[in-house]
């Protein structure tokens, strides 16, 4: 059935859909202005913990106000339906300029990343408050159609859905978190770490690696996957990724991507500067058909009508994307290449002599190269005249078996204290990371694992899982009925 009317708003049309509801273009009822209305469906709407997280979203948003942050207007319930109205935008999110698969124009990107970055850092200074899902998506962009082309009019930050104020306990997996999310977590929002705003400064640095590079930095077939990534992988050098880059660049990656939150930009001020600094003074080589705004597609989305850093009109020049550099393939293809080479080495001096060893729970394999020096042939000798001698007889030699037991490695778990060798490295199984940030053993499959309520019937005996609108962990084990359930 079509909606024409939400609590008095008239409904214009449907910018989208998504898992928990639609957004509509709607007409205020009082005021001649057009809002962007969001209504939740009807049975997320009745989960007493995601109504009182979305009446949150509301009270966080309402204490921001900063020309790059989308305005709240007014929240309600409609039909047993939760909605909320914020400004809109005539433009397009940043994620719909990247859809061609190649990098944005240096300066367009830096201003979208400027822009972003001021609402971070005014949100923590004043309220203390942390996004916790910055992505290309959530960056929106006001655009003008002027007689000279598209112009950029605004840039706002939007959907601090799963934002929270320092303090506050905000579970992980209960804020829907998808592949697309994770390529842009921090590592200590992955661990389930306190954060605060040094790991938006994280998700904020790995979308500028995607707005300049033309892919995000870690990626994975699964969300498991991409979480390891995040934890386990050096930082790849833009330069390497994109060409026209320049080299200087791949030091303010490496900062503001760095896994302990000590070792980064303290603020997001500071890593736009850096990024500016090295994008002016460093030679970018950008061809002339490098996507621009006007190349872009630019469908409608929630937001936005404030100032933005750099206002950037269309170019002259052409609009074809640039090929995709082969560079990552190809290093994929020899990394491929060298593992067989290992492997077959390993299996063809075993022989029938090898004794199988243990598993070890993280082992890292270092291959050496060995050169040996040319060995010159022996020198034959004239063979002696044969001389006639009896025979000895041989006593029978006494063997004696020797038996090795290799004691067993102990089995990670949960919390058990690991070493500085084994940090970063995961578990065979990839179920246990070792944090080197807490030294210990963490467990990877509760956060890939969705929130579960406490006490209810489970499959899995010693899996575990994050409650729901909670960070505490519960492990599936036999209740006092002899029945497996999630418990404490």
């Amino acid at each position: 059935m079509d909606i024409t009317e939400i609590a008095s708003y008239r409904v214009i049309r449907e910018l989208g859909a998504g898992g928990m509801g639609q957004v509509f273009l709607v007409q205020h009822p009082r005021l001649p202005r057009r809002d962007a209305l969001k209504l939740l469906d009807s049975g997320v709407s009745r989960n007493d913990d995601f109504k009182a997280r979305f009446q949150r979203e509301a009270d966080l948003l309402a204490q921001l106000s900063h020309p790059n942050i989308v305005t709240l207007h007014d929240r309600g319930e409609f039909d047993g339906r939760l909605w909320i109205t914020m400004e809109y935008v005539n433009g397009t999110d940043t994620a719909q300029l990247l859809k061609a698969g190649t990098p944005l124009d240096t300066n367009l990107a830096t201003s979208l990343i400027a822009g972003a970055a001021a609402a971070l850092d005014y949100a923590w200074r004043k309220q203390k408050i942390t996004h916790r899902d910055v992505k290309p998506a959530n960056i929106l962009v006001g655009i003008d159609e002027s007689d000279d082309g598209p112009v950029i009019e605004s840039v706002k930050l939007a959907d601090f859905g799963i934002a929270k104020a320092a303090g506050e306990s905000t579970s992980l997996t209960s804020t829907g978190m998808t592949i697309g999310t994770m390529q842009y977590i921090s590592p200590e929002a992955i661990e389930g770490e306190a954060v605060d705003n040094r790991s938006d400064i994280y998700s904020l640095g790995c979308t500028a690696f995607h707005l300049l590079a033309g892919q995000p930095p870690f990626t994975g077939t699964s969300i498991a996957s991409t979480m390891s990534a995040h934890l386990t992988k050096p930082v790849p050098p833009i330069s390497t990724v994109n060409a026209h880059l320049p080299e200087s660049m791949n030091a303010v990656f490496e900062r503001v991507l760095a896994k302990n939150p000590d070792d980064r930009y303290q603020s997001c001020a500071e890593f736009v500067t850096a990024l500016q600094a090295v994008a002016s003074a460093g030679e970018v080589h950008f061809p002339a058909s490098a996507p621009t705004l006007a190349a872009a597609t630019l469908p409608n989305r929630v937001g936005v009508d404030a100032a933005a850093p750099t206002l950037l009109r269309k170019t002259s020049e052409g609009t074809q994307a640039r090929p995709k550099s082969r560079l990552p393939i190809f290093a994929a293809v020899v990394a491929m290449l060298a593992l067989t080479a290992v492997m077959l080495g390993i299996y063809a001096t075993r022989g029938d002599k090898s004794v199988d060893a243990p598993p070890t729970p993280s082992a890292t394999v270092t291959t050496t190269a060995t050169t040996t020096s040319a060995v010159p042939p022996p020198t034959l000798l004239p063979a002696p005249e044969p001389i006639s001698t009896p025979t000895p007889t041989l006593a029978p030699t006494p063997w004696t078996t020797v038996t090795t037991t290799v004691a067993a490695a102990p089995v990670p778990y949960e919390g058990m204290p690991c070493t500085p060798a084994e940090y970063n490295q995961e578990t065979a199984d990839g179920t246990l990371y070792c944090s080197a940030m807490t030294g210990a053993w963490r467990d990877l499959t509760h956060q890939s694992r969705p929130a579960v309520e406490a006490g209810t019937a489970c499959t899995e005996p010693g899996a575990r899982a994050r409650v729901v609108a909670s960070d505490g962990l519960v492990t599936c084990k036999a209740g006092p009925s002899g029945d497996l359930i999630w418990t404490w």
